[in-house]
């Protein structure tokens, strides 16, 4: 069952006559008292009829529902057991409790265009205008805290894994995390005007500024990250690309419907970016993409339908009507299932990640009562040896089934000679999509329809060769191009050879041969004086251009090769360095780190020329007359031990002549002080005397 806020339902039977003078202001109504639920399930919404209805995912069937007055257009936001409808043109909010089927809380937050954004028991309402954010608890609509005020406008707001909102903001190119009511340091994502929007994959923000053309993928630890778009999405219509909320996975899609429908594909595990067109007549009225396992659902408000790509396999993209006329479907993930609803009519799908689909009759009235409703019902068992039926998906007309005929008998004549028909031209090859890839780009296409092809070919706006060299007619449907430059994005034409001559497809959108690359291997810092060496081994996705970034202890920017030697350290301290490699396909949020402690090395050496004198140990490095913290006795020689090195008073020892200005730190059996090299049998040459290091401290 989907487990209400039981101390909410206790009060809200206390104060039962509160809440159904709110309902009745509000227009809600309760269908029954006690239903079950479903587990695994979504609340849908019909505005021609006021109703939300609640859908078994694993059937496809009603089991609740709760009316309201028809002709209002509310939204459903729900995460497990919160369920709430939003009126955007007043702001009015009320809290569902499932286990009641009835209004548990109601507030009215008064700002149009309020977002709700709810994980668990984190909550937010944003009101994007006036850039004011407020903390709520989701369980009883109240406010926690005071409010933050950002420069707005501000952009949709989303909830990640850990409870953090993440926030853009248009006015200076930033997202800000908010948690626990707090706003943290914001990340720099653009430039201030440019279009921001978050999407939450695998439990991460990745944000993708559509001008830029660039994708920014926050890590778990901070890390910041961004792999580069195609170009195309910077052309996408006013309000920039469309992403989803959140994906259950790596997979983020990216749909730029400006004169084109663009979808791009960014792939957070790999960094790897696949991009296809749709031909469309409207690219207009294409919406929010969502993705569930391979397979891409973009609604079309034109046809109230649903186009259907899978990334995985890529060729043709099929579709699946949900209206029963154009309007709007609202599409949406939850539960590990793809909900597609006809906001205006009865009709919805829920898909599951194999394709398969229930069709949903959100009019269904026969839903059980309290003390009857029977267990969610699961779909019927396939039988043995059989697979269920994939979506239904085609784009062509299903054939009109006719009855068969008697052939009619005519009489045998003499066969003619009839001239040999002309080959017919084929169609374009379609559905061009490329994939990036660490050193090349995997074209693949849909074949050419009506005529006879040959074979087929790729053309490429640049340098580069293709594998193969050409493609049989029946495949398979792919070419792998490589020997670009990571620095430079490709395109591509499919060319489809007939007796007749060529015909070409679409040219794809821009494709770059190589990915963003990860973190650097097996990086190690190796002490020395002031400073360490570093060194590390290439991400194995790395190609030709990659650079490396320096930060923490030192930084450096560009870094070429596999080593670097960092200087100006202070001694008898820990260092850590954090290394990021990029190339012009981006970078990895994941950073490899190092530490080195520079710790004094200490050495043991004997004293020296203490034949005529006793030995004064120095409580500084200079000689002062007879100060002192510790003598020597003339004529003996221990072992000292040597912490480090300075520059000091220079002075010269009589018994050798040797003159030196370094001077050792030393601890001796006679006390703890400096003595001069002069005194000391340290290694000749340089300073610090290797293995020495010089005092810092």
């Amino acid at each position: 069952m989907l487990r209400g806020d039981r101390a909410t339902a206790l009060i809200a039977g206390v104060v039962a006559a509160i809440l159904v003078a709110a309902a009745a202001w509000f227009g809600v109504g309760v269908s029954s008292a006690n239903p079950k639920l479903a587990d695994v399930g979504a609340w849908l919404w019909t505005a021609a009829k006021g109703k939300i209805v609640h859908v078994n995912g694993l059937s496809g069937e009603v089991d609740g529902y709760l009316n309201d007055k028809a002709g209002r257009q509310l939204r459903v936001v729900q995460d497990g057991g919160n369920v709430l409808l939003v009126d955007d043109r007043t702001g009015y909010v009320s809290r569902i409790e499932p286990s009641q089927l009835s209004v548990a809380q109601t507030r009215d937050f008064g700002a149009a265009g309020l977002q709700l954004a709810v994980s668990g028991t984190a909550g937010y309402a944003v009101e994007p205008a006036a850039g004011k954010i407020q903390q709520i608890d989701p369980a009883t609509l109240n406010s926690v805290g005071a409010p933050i005020t950002l420069p707005g406008p501000l952009g949709a707001a989303r909830i990640d894994g850990g409870g953090r909102l993440w926030v853009p903001v248009t006015a200076k190119g930033e997202v800000v995390p908010v948690s626990q009511g707090v706003a943290a340091s914001p990340v720099k994502v653009g430039e201030p005007g440019e279009e921001l929007s978050v999407t939450i994959a695998g439990g991460l923000p990745v944000v993708v500024n559509t001008r830029a053309a660039t994708a920014t993928i926050i890590g778990a630890d901070g890390g910041v990250g961004e792999i580069t778009l195609p170009k195309g999405v910077a052309q996408a219509a006013k309000g920039g690309a469309l992403t989803p909320a959140m994906t259950e996975g790596s997979l983020v899609p990216v749909l730029a419907s400006g004169d084109s429908g663009l979808l791009v594909v960014i792939d957070t595990g790999s960094n790897s970016v696949l991009s296809t067109k749709f031909a469309t007549d409207d690219a207009a009225k294409l919406g929010v993409p969502q993705v569930l396992g391979s397979k891409v659902y973009v609604p079309d408000q034109g046809n109230g339908s649903l186009i259907v790509w899978d990334s995985a396999d890529g060729g043709q993209p099929t579709t699946l009507q949900v209206a029963q006329e154009p309007g709007p479907v609202d599409v949406f993930v939850k539960d590990g299932l793809l909900w597609a609803n006809d906001e205006n009519g009865d009709k919805a799908v829920v898909i599951d990640p194999e394709g398969r689909k229930h069709d949903i009759d959100k009019d269904d009235s026969d839903v059980p009562g309290p003390t009857n409703t029977p267990k969610p019902k699961r779909p019927d068992p396939t039988p043995t040896g059989t697979r269920p039926d994939p979506v239904e998906t085609s784009t062509e007309p299903r054939p009109t089934r006719t009855r068969e005929v008697e052939p009619t008998r005519e009489p045998t004549r003499r066969p003619s000679r009839t001239p040999t028909p002309e080959a017919s031209a084929p169609s374009a090859p379609g559905a061009v999509s490329a994939r990036s890839g660490p050193g090349k780009v995997t074209v693949s296409f849909s074949p050419s329809t009506g005529g006879k092809v040959e074979r087929y070919t790729l053309k490429t706006t640049g340098g580069g060769s293709s594998v193969p060299e050409s493609v049989a007619a029946e495949g398979p449907f792919q070419f792998e191009f490589t020997g670009g430059d990571c620095a430079n994005e490709y395109t591509f034409v499919v060319v489809a050879h007939w007796s007749g001559g060529e015909v070409e497809s679409e040219p794809s959108a821009g494709a770059k041969p190589c990915v963003a690359p990860g973190s650097p291997s097996g990086f190690a810092a190796k002490a020395r004086n002031r400073g360490a060496e570093l060194s590390w081994s290439a991400p194995e996705n790395g190609a030709d251009g990659v650079t490396y970034e320096l930060t923490g202890a030192a930084t450096s920017n560009g870094i070429k090769g596999t080593s670097f030697t960092v200087d100006g350290l202070k001694n008898n301290q820990k260092h850590t360095f954090r290394l990021k490699a990029r190339n012009a396909a981006g970078e990895s949020p994941d950073v490899a780190t190092a530490e080195v402690d520079l710790a004094y090395p200490r050495q043991q050496y004997k004293n020296k020329n203490n034949d005529q004198t006793n030995t004064l140990i120095r409580p500084a490095p200079a000689k002062n007359g007879d100060d002192n913290v510790g003598k020597i006795p003339q004529g003996q020689y221990i072992t000292v031990t040597v912490i480090c090195q300075v520059k000091g008073q220079s002075v010269t020892e009589k018994q050798d002549g040797v003159t030196s200005d370094i001077w050792n730190k030393v601890e001796t059996s006679y006390g703890n002080g400096w003595l001069s090299d002069t005194l000391v049998a340290t290694p000749d040459g340089g300073f610090p005397e290797g293995p020495l290091f010089e005092c810092t401290d």
